[in-house]
């Protein structure tokens, strides 16, 4: 136990003055002539003890409460630990306390409805209060005060606080700059809020105060300020920021600073023994947050809480600055359907939005493209009715791209609300020419179906027959399709290879008992190709199972619905195969080999997909393989699949033009022999220099977070855009859910660090953190208990008793000692 006044503790002196007044004042016997000794001689035996108890216990509590005031004013403090009492330590005193009275009402009305005389009734009640109260408290302390002892001693892992308040302070100020701190209350951002906290704070610090400001903005090295001129300067600097590092990681780094500047500190105590040596400093973090969940890595491993254990010099303040529960309206998400599409064509975008707070209202959104001049106008809007707790989807389209071959757009609320970045989500949709397909097939019908189903989605796919394939240019196609082709040279099979390998994409279809199986397993093929045929079965229903929902194929089928389509066709036959090492199984039958329906293999800068059933009709119906291109199947999951799988092939679903902030943008751009100059417009009309080696194709963009859009244009002066793509928020900052104290307690440890909301709670923390829990309330509370019980004591302990004169009590008029008898002389 500490004392914040120990000089007080000389006032505990002034506990004498009752002994004091009981000597002084103590009354003298008094002799009178009364001839009947024997009526009071049995009377005064039985009152003697009972008044001497009394008296002594008003004694104490007069001494007790003298002492509590002296205690009150010399403010106590103890080591930090839930000093409250538990629930079963409660209902253990309740219990306690109610057993007694019951015993001693019990028996004072069992003796009252008995023939007892009035002075044994008296004499009774007296020696069962005295009893009662004596039993009651040591079943108290044995009940209730010892567990309580022992549960708070465990929870004091350290020896009572030893701080002094008048050192000065090595504090780190980290400012939780997400967001969600420009959430707006009163004119306020949270920001402004921990801003105004921290600059209060740093004005209250003792002389010779070192300070450093950081933020979860990035890894920036944290350095203690020369000034705590400087140090304002850097608090009043600190602005909200789209990238941010998990909070954990920036107190861990705070800590390592505080470890560092510890240990150059008692280094520098050089001619002291070690084990002598003192910090000169009393060391604090002070977390700046709105205590939104989405700043922490929740769920991770202890090892800050382990650093928190190891280092216990070190204080952690969370300064909480959120509201509970703040009403907003967010656009979490926007983004094409398609981030490429053909020139001419149709984009669709599907927005989200949620409205917490707002359940029930009307939400106008708008669609904003840039109309080629780099000016954005309307495309679109909706009115959304808004939920609680559940986004809504919203779709625009179709909308023409006339424009290109980087267009971009915004969706953006009508109206605005307390948090304005997520009222607005950016994206960028690049147009380019049709893609090119070839079909290879033996017969036109082979890919009649097959090609109808491209035509229907806008591709002009072109038909050869495998004995042309040598002299085709297979670069002139994007994608080529092998449609039951049941052979080919070593030769032809050496060109597919090629084509894959410099950046085509192959489609495989096996829909024939033609194919010839020992072809496909080859040394050439098998160099790209993803598995090798075995043999075909024989008719049996089964259906589709897709094992990889992730592929960009299967995703894009699944946003559009139709995954449950295509897992329901029926599948009469298809070729079993030994899947390549390398490929990937994209999907299965249900039969009970699993066998591989949908293969994928990556070769060179290309890829191969291999599809086992077929994709054409047949001319019987007992010789079809499936129903998916039949006309009475699921003609447009078919088309979707189709679509879906050549876009895959031509590597469309690489293309990725909407980022988020802290992800590394990569821009796909035709290969070249020379080196190229590149400038990148920015938001905020900057730009930088970037290069791309020739024989690359991809650039990377390095050191991009400023919300926006981007526009990549030649260094040679030309003002059409050769790639751009839009950068919006972190995933989840709209997310104002809080971390929990369970999440908290797991991740820094139960104990271990103190929550503020004010700057007056920080300060009563920050009491507590050096000085330990005040017990000025607690002993307050006891001067009052004590003074209760003296009244009750002199007042109601001391009735008259019938037939006698009353008397009273008071201090210094009566005499803390009961009143000798007095002196009988017979005449």
């Amino acid at each position: 136990m500490s004392w914040l006044h120990p000089a007080i503790l000389f006032g505990l002196g002034l506990a004498a003055i009752p002994v004091i007044l009981h000597l002084l004042l103590k009354q003298k016997p008094k002799r009178l002539l009364f001839p009947a000794l024997r009526l009071i001689h049995n009377r005064r035996k039985q009152n003697v003890r009972r008044m001497r108890l009394r008296h002594l216990l008003l004694l104490l509590l007069r001494a007790a409460l003298i002492a509590a005031f002296v205690f009150a004013i010399a403010r106590p403090s103890v080591p930090a630990a839930d000093y409250s009492l538990s629930g079963s330590e409660w209902l253990t005193l309740f219990g306690v306390i109610a057993a007694a009275v019951a015993v001693y009402y019990g028996l004072t009305y069992r003796w009252r409805t008995a023939a007892i005389p009035a002075y044994e009734m008296k004499s009774r009640q007296s020696q069962l209060r005295s009893l009662s109260i004596g039993v009651t408290v040591l079943l108290i302390l044995l009940a209730v005060v010892w567990p309580y002892q022992r549960r708070v001693a465990a929870e004091l892992k350290n020896p009572a606080p030893a701080g002094d308040v008048t050192l000065p302070v090595a504090g780190i100020f980290l400012f939780d700059t997400s967001l969600s701190m420009g959430y707006q209350q009163e004119g306020k951002t949270r920001l402004d809020v921990a801003r105004e906290i921290a600059l209060d704070h740093l004005s209250d610090l003792p002389n010779g105060s070192r300070v450093a400001v950081a933020d979860v903005a990035g890894d920036h090295p944290m350095l203690f300020q020369s000034t705590l001129a400087g140090a304002k300067l850097q608090l009043e600097s600190r602005e909200v920021h789209p990238l941010r590092l998990p909070l954990n990681d920036r107190i861990r780094a705070a800590l390592r600073l505080q470890e560092d500047d510890r240990k150059r500190t008692l280094a520098e105590q050089g001619a002291i023994p070690e084990d002598q040596r003192t910090d000169r400093y009393l060391r604090r973090i002070y977390v700046l947050t709105d205590l939104a969940a989405s700043a922490w890595r929740v769920g991770g491993t202890s090892r800050l809480a382990a650093e928190l254990e190891r280092l216990p010099a070190v204080n952690l303040f969370l300064i909480d600055v959120g509201e509970t529960n703040p009403p907003n309206t967010a656009i979490i998400d926007a983004q094409p359907l398609r981030p490429r599409v053909t020139i001419g064509g149709e984009a669709f975008v599907r927005a989200k939005l949620t409205g917490d707070g707002r359940s029930g209202e009307d939400q106008n959104i708008e669609l904003l493209l840039d109309d080629g001049t780099g000016h954005a106008i309307k495309a679109a809007q909706q009115t959304v009715p808004l939920a609680e707790g559940a986004p809504e989807e919203v779709l625009f389209g179709p909308l023409p791209i006339t424009t290109g071959p980087i267009v971009h757009g915004e969706a953006r609320l009508v109206s605005s609300d307390p948090l304005p970045f997520d009222d607005v989500r950016y994206l960028t949709v690049q147009s380019r020419p049709p893609i090119r397909v070839l079909s290879i097939a033996p017969r036109e019908n082979d890919a009649l179906e097959w090609n109808t189903a491209l035509e229907v989605e806008g591709y002009e796919p072109v038909t050869r027959r495998p004995e042309d394939l040598s002299r085709i240019n297979l670069a002139d196609y994007d994608v080529v399709c092998l449609i039951n082709v049941p052979s080919l040279t070593n030769s032809e099979w050496y060109q597919l290879g090629q084509y894959v390998e410099d950046g085509g994409g192959l489609g495989v279809f096996l829909g024939s008992r033609e194919i010839k199986s020992f072809n496909y397993s080859r040394d050439e093929p098998q160099v790209f190709l993803p598995a090798v045929p075995l043999v075909h079965t024989s008719p049996g229903v089964r259906y589709l199972r897709v094992t990889n929902l992730q592929h960009p194929m299967m995703k894009a089928l699944d946003d559009e619905d139709f995954i449950g389509l295509l897992e329901s066709a029926d599948v009469e036959r298809f070729w079993r195969v030994t899947p390549a090492d390398g490929a990937a199984v994209i999907a299965e039958y249900n039969d009970d080999d699993h066998s591989p329906a949908l293969l994928e293999r990556m070769h060179g800068r290309g890829r191969v997909m291999m599809f086992t059933t077929a994709v054409d009709t047949k001319e019987h119906w007992w010789s079809q393989w499936n129903i998916l291109p039949n006309l009475s199947g699921p003609v447009w999951t078919y088309i979707a699949f189709a679509d879906e799988m050549v876009r895959h092939l031509a590597r469309d679903s690489d293309v990725q033009l909407t980022y988020a902030a802290g992800e590394q943008p990569v821009l796909r751009l035709d290969e070249q022999d020379v080196d190229r100059e590149f400038l990148l417009q920015q938001p905020g009309f900057r730009q930088s220099r970037l290069t791309l080696p020739a024989g690359e194709s991809l650039l990377t963009i390095p050191d991009v977070s400023e919300l926006g859009q981007y526009n990549l244009k030649p260094a040679d002066g030309a003002t059409a855009a050769v790639s751009g793509f839009s950068m919006n928020p972190p995933p989840g900052e709209s997310d104002f859910t809080r971390a929990s104290v369970e999440e908290l307690d797991q991740m820094l440890g139960e104990g271990r660090y103190q929550v503020a909301r004010s700057i007056g709670e920080l300060q009563e923390e920050i009491n507590i953190a050096d000085l330990g829990r005040e017990l000025f309330p607690l002993i307050l509370a006891a001067v009052i208990l004590f003074f209760v019980g003296e009244h009750f004591m002199a007042n109601w302990f001391y009735d008259d008793e019938p037939g006698t004169t009353p008397s009273r009590m008071t201090w210094g008029t009566a005499s803390t000692e009961p009143a000798s008898p007095p002196v009988v002389t017979t005449p």
